[in-house]
């Protein structure tokens, strides 16, 4: 590495050179699969899909009632009804086996496919039935309560764009498209190796690995196949065993703990002495975080993290969310931004790009923001108080009461100020 331990960084790498020299280095590919349309919720689509048929296929009632000729209730009123014979009648998901000839009706159902030679359908509620024949009380126009023949999806209509994470609504689509299986990507799968003898000490001494368990079920909702490794002592040759015996069977590799220039801080150590190991960047101007840094490692890459929670979580979004776009070309979903006005001030290290766990609240119809006090990259109760994040750049050195900033939101606003801010 060429840097003693405990002399500290000498320097800390922009943040935006960091991430693009870790996108331009990493050239994996995930391959794709297919997976059933009712699996297929929350998978990134491998390829354009589009419509297989027309849907519906067939022209459909809307409502419960009569499907009719127009042509023959063009007149009609209370005072002068169209009677109409009754010929039949038809249920949603039967085929009719008669048409509608003038002077006819048919008793239709919401869904059901109108006979050959209706057009319209009057509502149960405008007509009256004597016996086998109707009383049509007013006149519908052609289609009127009719749901055409691909009225809703086309054959050849694009359902869901490659990169788009499938969600609820598109299954609905594909199944109604003609689809029972789809292609996407292959889960990545994602090994998480959190690092430090404090976490195996004995009951009474060991520190709780809450950051490990954050990391899994971060990737679990993004997506990813992850999996727990397990923790290693502060030893530099198992810290090495265990990352070349995981890189035979993960795509990419996580670790906590021991990234910075402590006694005890040897990943950075361990993966320098791997022969193809290449180093992307290790000290970032970020906070919390500013320890992360990367290698590629046989093609794979390895991220090393904070083994403090929050630190690590900005290390998450910083580096590996654009990492997962980067390999997929996943368009991920927009994070919900709001205006909000400042409370009290924000005060930034110029220099560094930081993430502060701030409250968002109503007061007086408005939106404040205030950061919390508590501070620390380990304070986990700041994500849970905390329901939004400000993210300021490098170059502003905070921001003053009563300006106003954009926040990202991850949790609900609070009706009022919250008393844990007084």
């Amino acid at each position: 590495m060429g840097r003693k331990k405990l002399e500290g960084f000498t320097r800390f790498e922009e943040y935006e050179s960091a991430l693009s020299k870790l996108l331009t280095r990493v050239n994996m590919s995930l391959e794709q699969e297919k997976t059933s349309v009712t699996e297929s919720v929350g998978r990134i689509a491998a390829e354009d899909i589009h419509s297989l048929r027309d849907y519906p296929p067939v022209d459909r009632s809307a409502l419960d009632g009569y499907a009719v000729r127009s042509l023959d209730v063009l007149s009609a009123s209370p005072s002068n009804p169209a009677i109409l014979k009754i010929v039949g009648s038809v249920e949603a998901g039967e085929l009719p086996r008669f048409s509608i000839n003038a002077g006819e009706a048919a008793i239709v159902f919401t869904g059901a496919p109108i006979p050959e030679g209706s057009d319209a359908v009057v509502p149960f509620e405008e007509a009256i039935r004597e016996g086998n024949t109707v009383h049509v009380l007013r006149p519908v126009q052609k289609y009127k309560n009719v749901s055409r023949a691909g009225e809703d999806i086309k054959s050849g209509d694009l359902i869901i764009r490659k990169g788009y994470i499938i969600r609820p609504w598109h299954v609905a689509a594909l199944i109604e498209a003609g689809f029972t299986e789809v292609k996407v990507f292959r889960k990545p799968r994602v090994g998480i190796i959190n690092v430090g003898s404090e976490l195996m000490a004995s009951e009474n001494n060991r520190i709780p690995n809450s950051t490990g368990p954050l990391i899994y079920a971060y990737l679990k909702e993004l997506g990813c196949e992850p999996v727990l490794i397990g923790v290693v002592p502060d030893d530099e040759e198992e810290i090495l065993k265990t990352v070349l015996r995981s890189l035979q069977d993960f795509d990419i590799l996580i670790t906590t703990g021991g990234t910075s220039v402590g006694g005890k801080d040897l990943v950075p150590e361990a993966l320098s002495r791997i022969s193809d190991a290449t180093l992307i960047f290790h000290g970032v101007n970020l906070r919390p975080g500013r320890t992360a840094g990367a290698y590629l490692i046989k093609g794979k890459p390895v991220l090393m993290f904070s083994g403090l929670p929050v630190a690590a979580l900005v290390g998450l979004e910083a580096f590996f969310k654009p990492l997962i776009k980067h390999l997929t070309g996943a368009t991920l979903l927009p994070e919900p931004t709001l205006r909000v006005k400042v409370r009290r001030r924000v005060t930034n290290v110029v220099g560094f790009k930081s993430f502060f766990r701030v409250v968002v609240y109503r007061e007086d119809n408005e939106l404040f923001m205030e950061p919390l006090r508590l501070t620390g990259s380990g304070i986990i109760s700041t994500l849970i108080k905390g329901n939004a994040i400000l993210v300021v750049n490098e170059n502003i050195e905070g921001y003053d009461e009563g300006d106003y900033v954009d926040v990202v939101l991850i949790g609900p606003i609070y009706e009022k100020r919250p008393e844990f801010l007084e």
